[in-house]
This record gives C-alpha cells, sequence and structure tokens, in this order.
C-alpha cells in the first residue's frame, strides 16, 4: 500500500540534482497550500504547537486540526509528549517531535484533502533527510478523502501535489 523510496532504486519520480545525482531527493519542492480556516490562522499556525502525551500501552491520536497522528499500542516504548508544528504555514510542512524518535510500529500520518488549496486528487509525503539537506519521497495514499503515510521516525515532512 505504501512505497517505500529505497524499495527500488530504478524509479525517481524526481531529478536529482547536478551537484551530486546519486543523491536521491530534492533540494527545494514547491509544497501544496493549506487553506486557512480563518483570517488569523497563518500567524497562529506559525506560532501554535500542538501537543499531548501518548502512553506506549495504549496508543492514542494527537492532531492540531491539519495535520493528525495515530500511535498504535506498542509504538512508543515508553510514555511520550507528542508535537505537532506547522512552521511553514500555510505551506504543508510540519514538524514533529520529539525530534528523531524511531518507533516499534509504523505510526499514521494524516490529513484530509479537503485541507488543500490545490484541489489534486493525488499527494505524495516527503522527509527531510538533515545529513543531505534534501527532501526524499517516501509515498503515501489518498483513502477515503485522506492522505495517510507511514512514519517510523520523527523529522520534517511535507506533502506535494502528486498532480
Amino acid at each position: 500500500m505504501y512505497w517505500l523510496p529505497w524499495a527500488n532504486d530504478a524509479y525517481s519520480p524526481v531529478a536529482p540534482s547536478q551537484e551530486n545525482p546519486k543523491l536521491p531527493g530534492v533540494e527545494s519542492p514547491v509544497f501544496a497550500t493549506l487553506l486557512p480556516a480563518s483570517k488569523t490562522d497563518d500567524a497562529i499556525m506559525r506560532s501554535s504547537v500542538a501537543s499531548a502525551m501518548i502512553k506506549a500501552d495504549e496508543g492514542g491520536i494527537v492532531t492540531n486540526g491539519y495535520y493528525s497522528l495515530y500511535f498504535p499500542p506498542g509504538a512508543l516504548s515508553e510514555d511520550t509528549e507528542i508535537t505537532i508544528e506547522m512552521p511553514e504555514f500555510p505551506s504543508a510542512v510540519v514538524k514533529l517531535g520529539p525530534h528523531g524518535i524511531h518507533f516499534n510500529k509504523a505510526v499514521i500520518l494524516s490529513i484530509p484533502v479537503d485541507k488543500f488549496a490545490d484541489g489534486a486528487s493525488d499527494y505524495t509525503t516527503y522527509w527531510l533527510n538533515e545529513d543531505t539537506g534534501r527532501w526524499v519521497p517516501i509515498g503515501g495514499s489518498v483513502y477515503d478523502g485522506v492522505v495517510k503515510t507511514e512514519l517510523w521516525h520523527f523529522s520534517d515532512y511535507g506533502i506535494l501535489d502528486g498532480q
């Protein structure tokens, strides 16, 4: 259901940089634009952080009104405060914390398609590889009007219109 960029080295959804053609991903993608819910959303979203304590044995959901994270029971090794921040709002970029945490089971990042301003029907999620400074496609799928992507660690993520 989910495409993994390292599963098929022959497939490349983007052209690599001319600086180093062996690095996957792109340097400066233009992410999808999110719809504001009100005239003040831009300032609010840039300064606000949604957070919740997720119990390791129970799992749970954290949401900021745009993005949601679903943690199945056992995904975390210990109870953890999870944060969602959108520092480039209305660009569809999200910072998830604690930064760098890894999971025992896949965590699902989701956002309803009706939150996007461009009306596309296909989206791809990218994560920022801090070692290379490049955004790497990790796939995702649209199901029942929601873009869903499996995450195995926290980093910065963004969603591009796949059209």
